[in-house]
């Protein structure tokens, strides 16, 4: 059985609550999680820009950061 991480966060302004596994990035919680495929899926380490979202009026890889670190 996986280990699962309960977490809260606000997506385009609406409140979300999750269970996530520990090693999925932002992209995984995106796109799997709540179902958000506008963010792409692509080189998987920051580069080519396809996964960018804002966090926090930052501009961030979602690919290759932890859904943990998001909002530092």
């Amino acid at each position: 059985m996986t280990e699962t991480i309960p977490i809260e966060l606000t997506v385009n302004g609406r409140q979300r609550a999750l269970s996530i596994a520990p090693h999925d990035t932002l992209l995984d919680v995106l796109r799997d999680d709540l179902g958000l495929t506008g963010t792409k899926e692509c080189c998987q380490v920051g580069e080519c820009g396809a996964c960018t979202v804002i966090v926090d009026g930052r501009v961030v890889d979602s690919c290759s950061r932890p859904k943990l670190t998001a909002r530092r």
